[in-house]
This record gives C-alpha cells, structure tokens and sequence, in this order.
C-alpha cells in the first residue's frame, strides 16, 4: 500500500488522494516519499503551518490542491500544475493573485479569506466555473473579463461599492455580492443567465 510519512507517522494515499490535516506540517518538504507518487491526483494540505508553496512541480497527475488554513503568502511553485482542476487556498495570507496563468483547466479557484486588494492575473483561466474572493479587500470588479465560462462567483464581505465590468461574464448564474456597500445593482440585468443575486 502506497504511503507517505509525516512526524515519523505513516499516512496512506487512498484511490489517488492524500489527506494531510492538521499535521503540523512547515514545509511541503516535511512529507517524506511524496515525489515517490507522481501519479497523485488529489493533495489535501489543510490547517498546517506551510508558508510556502514548494516542492509539487513534479506532480503534474494533481487535479485538486487544497492548502488552506496555511501561511501562505505568494502564489507560487504551481505553474507546472498543468492538470490541476481544483485549487483551495483560503484562509491564507496572500495579497495578490499571481502565476497561475500555466492553469488553464483550473475549473474551481477558492482565495476567500484572504487579503487581495486586487482581482488580476485570471487573464488566462478561460475554462474556471467557480471562483471565490468573498472575505478579502477588494474594493472594484475588474480582471474578469476572460472569464466566459464563469457560473458562480462570490465577492461577499469586501469593499465594492460600484458594479462595473460584468458583462462579459453571460454563463453566470450565481453571484454573491453580501457584505459590500453596492446600491444599484442594475448593471446585473444585461446578463444573460443569471439565475440568483444574493445581497
């Protein structure tokens, strides 16, 4: 049975997928074996002390990376992720969203809870459906031009004030806008499927 060792403790990879929690784990480096599995598809890194995202770029068979509840405060040693589908980095500390331009199949991107001023460096992932922001700094709606694939989006508890930008984004269904300081939402009526505004 395949299996990595964390604090001397072995954990084993169930079907593909590596469950890490609340290992008190500093670096990914921490996970002895871990490059033995390149055929991983789902690492599961949550509530640990990482700061550092170092040591994946040879699991390109990754389609989900949660590393929330971390330290994290860059973005970074992804770009080889190619595969990746899924990717959980709330409850971090990053203020900007970068290098994910190589992840053009990434379908969920989870950055709540975190401390992005600024929606950019999404130009590139044309195939994302989801993508959350809610609990950041975020004080305008742009950087979401590409995104035509996008069905569900959640901006709640930021600092928006004016909706602007929008109309690109015609397979939207659902759009979280709670906890911002946005008066007239009429800019959401040119969208097409729009299903639930939640305010």
């Amino acid at each position: 049975m395949d299996y990595v060792k964390v604090n001397k403790e072995r954990v084993f990879i169930d079907k593909g997928n590596l469950y890490l929690e609340s290992f008190n784990i500093d670096k990914i480096s921490d996970i002895k074996r871990l490059k033995k599995y390149k055929h991983l598809t789902a690492l599961y890194v949550e509530k640990n002390n990482i700061e550092e995202i170092k040591g994946l770029d040879k699991m390109t068979n990754l389609r989900k990376l949660h590393l929330e509840a971390n330290n994290i405060k860059e973005i970074s040693g992804i770009s080889s992720l190619k595969n990746l589908e899924e990717l959980e980095l709330s409850g971090n500390k990053i203020s900007k969203i970068s290098n994910l331009n190589s992840l053009k199949n990434l379908k969920n991107l989870l950055l709540n809870y975190n401390l992005i001023e600024k929606i950019e460096g999404l130009e590139e992932l044309v195939n994302l459906e989801y993508l959350n922001l809610a609990y950041n700094r975020i004080k305008s709606i742009e950087g979401l031009k590409t995104l035509k694939n996008l069905k569900n989006l959640d901006l709640s508890n930021n600092n928006i004030e004016k909706l602007a930008n929008l109309d690109h984004l015609t397979n939207l269904e659902v759009i979280d806008l709670t906890g911002n300081d946005i008066n007239d939402f009429t800019p959401l009526d040119s969208l097409p499927n729009l299903k639930k505004i939640i305010k």
